[in-house]
C-alpha cells in the first residue's frame, strides 16, 4: 500500500542573444537566492573559470543585464571580483547585530555598553597595534550610517529561512566537478606559496580561538542586511586549492553590490576544492566539510563564525564520513535539531552512496540505516533541503556516466521515496488521464461534460460502439448481480481507483508490508548532468548548468514540489450516471412501469428508459394498453423468441454486444437473423448494425443471396451493400 504525491518539471525560458545576455555554459558554479533574485557566481566552461556574476529575476524569469553584458546594465558591481574559479561554495548570509555568548542568547542585540567592551577585550586579548584595529574598527562604511556614539554597527549574522515543516532553506549550493581529477602532489613550500598568492583575506591569528568566541563580535565596515560568502574553489593554475574567503555585499540592493575580502580571525581550514559549505542557524557559523586540497581528499570540519568571522576546527564524535570530495550536503531543522547530512562523492578509488548525519548540538556524527531503494553510487550530484526531505539531482557515475534522475530522502522515515514518472500509472484509469490532461479544456469537448470515456455516443443516445463491435460498457456487469445500484457503483468507483479486487488491495497482515511514500513527477525533467546547481526558492527548486562529458549545458529547470492541486471534473455527470447504473435495472421489477409478454414469460421494463432508446417504444406507450393489478402496463410481443427479445432488453440497459457465434451452426445465424429483424422493428439502429457485423461472416457462396434479402427486408444497407460486393467478386472469391 503506498501513498502518493505529485510534482512537476517545467523548463524556464532563456533569454535572446538580442537582449544582451548571453547565458554561459558552465558547471561548478554556485547560484545563491536572495530577494527574487539568483545569484551566480565562477563556473568553468571546459575552456577557462568564469568571475562574472549573473543574476536571474525569478519575477521577470530572465537573465538581468550586468556590466560586462551589452546594454544598459541593471545591476552594478563594485570592487575587484574574486579570481575566476569552480567548485567553491557560495553561503548567503544576512548582517545585523548580534551576540553568540558573553550571558547573551545568540540572535539578541548587543548594547553600547556590550560592544564597547566587546572591542576593548578584542584589543586586550589579541594585543592588535592601534594601526590594525583602526583598520578593524573604524573603515569607511559605504553607506555612511553609523551608530548612536559615531560607529559604525554593522556585523555580519547568516541567515537562511526556515520552511513551514522544519526543513531549513538551503541558502547556498555548492557545485563540483564530475570528473574526478585526480588530486596533485606537492611539497610544502609550494602549499605557503599558493597560500601567499590566493590566500589574500586579513586573517588575524590567536593562540586560543575558543576564547574569542567568549566576545561580542567586531564591529564591521558594512551596512546590515544581505552578503554572499564564497569559500575556496580551483583557480585553474598551480597544485593546490584555493583558501581564500570573498564576500559580495547585497544590502544596498542591485545597484550597489560589491566585493570585499574580510578580516579573518582563528585558522581557516586552508586550501578547499569539491568541498561543501553549509550554515548552521543554531551556531551562527557556516560549517564547512572540506572535500579536497589539490593534493589529497579530506573529511575534516571547520566552522565559520559569520558576525565574528572566526574560524574553528570542529571537534565532533562518533565515526565521520570516509575522506571525500565532490560530495553533496544539506542542512535540515527536524525534531528541534539542526542536523548536516552528507551524501556520495569520490574518496579517489569509487564514488559512494552513503549517508551521514551530523547532530550540531552534540557535534556527532551518525550513519543512519536508509530505507528504501538507494541512489547509484555517484559524485558531483546536488542535495537540496526542502520541507523535511532531501532533494537528490543527477551526478555522475561509473564511467562517465551522468544520471539524470530524482531521488528523494524523506527525513521522518529516513527512507529514499518510490518516485516514478506519472505516465507511468498515477492513480489509474480515468483519474489519470484527468490529472495528465490538467485543466484544458481544448481536447475535452463533449467530454468534459460526459467524461473521457463516455460510452454515451452511440446513436441510441446510450451506448457508443468500439472497433470491434463491442460496446463501451460490454463488461459493465460482469457476470455480477449486485443487490442495488449502489453496489454496482462502489464496484466501479473500486476500477477507476485502479483497485483489481479488495482481496489485492488487504493484506491478511497489514505489517507484512511497508507503507511506501511514492512521488510521481510530470513534465520533461533536464537531462543527464553533473556539476550543475539546484537551489530552493519556496517550494521550487531551480535547476540550472552542469555538463555530461564534454557537453556543458546552459539550460534551467524548475521542479514544483508542491504544484497547486488541479481543481478537476472527477464524478460523473448525470447520463453517465444513468448508463453505469441503469444495467441494474435490466429485467428487474424495482421501478418497473411495464412488463412484456413474450412466450407467456414476462420482461420487466421502464418506459422512460426504452422511450429515450426507440420511438417504436415510445409510440406503443402513447397507445392505450391495459394495466395489470400492479399498476404496470402490460404488452404482449408476438411472434417473438423470448431469448432474442431478452438479448435485446439487456443490450438496452447495458450495453452489452449479443453473445451469438455464427461459426458454430446454423442456429448462431438464425439468431444474430433473429435479432437483426428485432432491432430493426424497434428502431434500435446501433444494435442494427452490430447485428450486420455478426452476419458479414456468414456471407459465403451458399448464404449471400438470402442474406441479401434479409438485408433488404430490414433495411441493413450495410449488409446487403457487402452482399452484392461479394456477388461482384464470386469468381475470385471462390478461386
Amino acid at each position: 500500500m503506498s501513498l502518493a504525491t505529485t510534482m512537476k518539471w517545467t523548463e524556464s525560458i532563456h533569454n535572446r542573444e538580442e537582449d544582451g545576455v548571453t547565458t554561459p555554459t558552465i558547471k561548478n558554479h554556485s547560484v545563491t537566492y536572495h530577494d527574487s533574485h539568483l545569484y551566480c557566481f565562477g563556473g568553468y566552461d571546459g575552456r577557462r573559470n568564469h568571475h562574472k556574476l549573473m543574476l536571474y529575476s525569478l519575477k521577470e524569469k530572465r537573465w538581468l543585464i550586468g556590466p560586462e553584458d551589452r546594454g544598459r546594465p541593471e545591476f552594478s558591481v563594485r570592487g575587484n571580483p574574486p579570481p575566476g574559479r569552480n567548485g567553491h561554495t557560495a553561503t548567503l548570509a544576512l548582517r545585523g547585530r548580534r551576540r553568540e555568548n558573553f550571558g547573551q542568547a545568540v540572535g539578541e542585540e548587543w548594547t553600547d555598553a556590550d560592544l564597547m567592551m566587546g572591542q576593548m577585550r578584542d584589543m586586550m586579548s589579541l594585543q592588535l597595534s592601534e594601526n590594525e584595529m583602526g583598520t578593524v574598527m573604524a573603515a569607511p562604511s559605504s553607506s555612511g550610517k553609523l551608530g548612536d556614539d559615531g560607529a559604525d554597527r554593522t556585523v555580519i549574522a547568516a541567515h537562511s529561512d526556515v520552511d513551514r515543516e522544519g526543513g531549513l532553506e538551503k541558502a547556498h549550493l555548492q557545485s563540483v566537478s564530475h570528473d574526478d581529477t585526480p588530486m596533485r602532489h606537492m611539497d610544502q613550500s609550494g602549499a605557503q606559496q599558493l597560500n601567499q598568492n590566493h590566500d589574500t583575506n586579513p586573517v588575524i591569528h590567536h593562540e586560543n580561538p575558543n576564547e574569542m568566541s567568549l566576545n561580542p563580535p567586531i564591529i564591521l565596515p558594512e551596512d546590515e542586511d544581505a552578503q554572499i560568502i564564497i569559500i575556496g574553489g580551483w583557480l585553474g593554475s598551480g597544485p593546490l586549492a584555493a583558501s581564500d574567503t570573498w564576500i559580495l555585499d547585497i544590502s544596498s540592493g542591485l545597484s550597489n553590490l560589491r566585493w570585499f575580502q574580510p578580516p579573518l580571525r582563528g585558522t581557516p581550514p586552508g586550501p578547499c576544492n569539491m568541498h561543501s559549505a553549509d550554515y548552521i542557524p543554531p551556531k551562527g557559523e557556516v560549517y564547512v566539510f572540506r572535500g579536497g586540497n589539490g593534493r589529497e581528499y579530506l573529511n575534516d570540519l571547520h566552522a565559520l563564525n559569520v558576525s565574528t568571522y572566526v574560524w574553528r576546527h570542529v571537534e565532533t564524535q562518533g565515526e565521520p564520513p570516509q575522506q571525500r570530495a565532490n560530495h553533496s550536503s544539506a542542512v535540515l531543522e527536524y525534531e528541534d535539531k539542526c542536523e548536516l547530512f552528507i551524501f556520495g562523492g569520490w574518496n579517489g578509488s569509487e564514488r559512494l552512496n552513503d549517508i551521514f548525519i551530523l547532530d550540531s548540538e552534540t557535534s556527532t556524527w551518525s550513519e543512519p540505516r536508509v530505507g528504501g531503494i538507494k541512489p547509484h553510487p555517484r559524485a558531483g550530484m546536488t542535495l537540496t533541503a526542502l520541507r523535511g526531505r532531501l532533494y537528490l539531482f543527477g551526478g555522475s557515475g561509473t564511467s562517465s556516466k551522468c544520471f539524470d534522475d530524482l531521488q528523494i530522502l524523506d527525513r521522518k522515515d529516513i527512507a529514499w521515496l518510490d518516485v516514478n514518472d506519472e505516465k507511468d500509472g498515477y492513480m489509474g484509469g480515468d483519474q489519470h488521464a484527468m490529472i495528465s490532461n490538467g485543466n484544458s479544456r481544448e481536447n475535452d469537448s463533449i467530454d468534459w461534460y460526459y467524461g473521457s470515456n463516455s460510452s454515451l455516443g452511440g446513436q441510441d443516445g446510450m451506448t457508443g460502439g468500439n472497433d470491434d463491435g463491442r460496446q463501451g460498457g460490454s463488461d459493465v456487469r460482469n457476470n455480477m448481480k449486485f443487490a442495488d445500484w449502489r453496489s454496482q457503483e462502489n464496484h466501479h468507483n473500486e476500477q477507476q481507483l485502479g483497485f483489481a479486487s479488495s482481496s489485492a488491495c488487504a493484506s491478511a497482515n497489514p505489517n507484512d508490508e511497508d507503507m511506501v511514500h511514492s512521488v510521481f513527477v510530470s513534465g520533461s525533467p533536464p537531462g543527464k548532468r553533473a556539476g550543475h546547481t539546484a537551489t530552493a526558492v519556496g517550494r521550487f527548486i531551480y535547476v540550472f548548468g552542469g555538463s555530461c562529458g564534454t557537453d556543458y549545458l546552459s539550460d534551467f529547470f524548475v521542479l514544483d514540489t508542491d504544484p497547486p492541486p488541479l481543481v478537476k471534473i472527477t464524478e460523473p455527470a448525470s447520463p453517465q450516471l444513468y448508463a453505469r447504473r441503469l444495467a441494474h435495472f435490466y429485467n428487474d421489477e424495482e421501478f418497473a412501469d411495464v412488463i412484456f409478454i413474450v412466450e407467456g414469460k414476462k420482461v420487466y421494463g421502464h418506459k422512460l428508459v426504452l422511450s429515450t432508446v426507440s420511438d417504436c417504444f415510445r409510440a406503443m406507450f402513447m397507445t392505450g394498453f391495459r394495466e395489470s393489478g400492479s399498476g404496470c402496463t402490460e404488452i404482449e410481443i408476438p411472434d417473438t423468441n423470448y431469448d432474442i427479445f431478452l438479448a435485446m432488453m439487456e443490450y438496452i440497459y447495458t450495453g452489452s454486444a449479443p453473445k451469438i457465434n455464427i461459426t458454430e451452426s446454423d442456429v448462431g445465424i438464425d439468431r444474430a437473423i433473429a435479432l437483426l429483424e428485432l432491432s430493426d422493428q424497434f428502431f434500435l439502429y446501433n444494435l442494427k448494425q452490430i447485428c450486420e457485423r455478426l452476419l458479414q461472416p456468414a456471407v459465403n457462396a451458399d448464404t449471400y443471396s438470402f442474406l441479401m434479402s434479409v438485408a433488404q427486408k430490414t433495411n441493413s444497407a450495410q449488409l446487403e451493400m457487402y452482399c452484392r460486393y461479394f456477388e461482384r467478386n464470386l469468381t475470385e472469391m471462390l478461386d
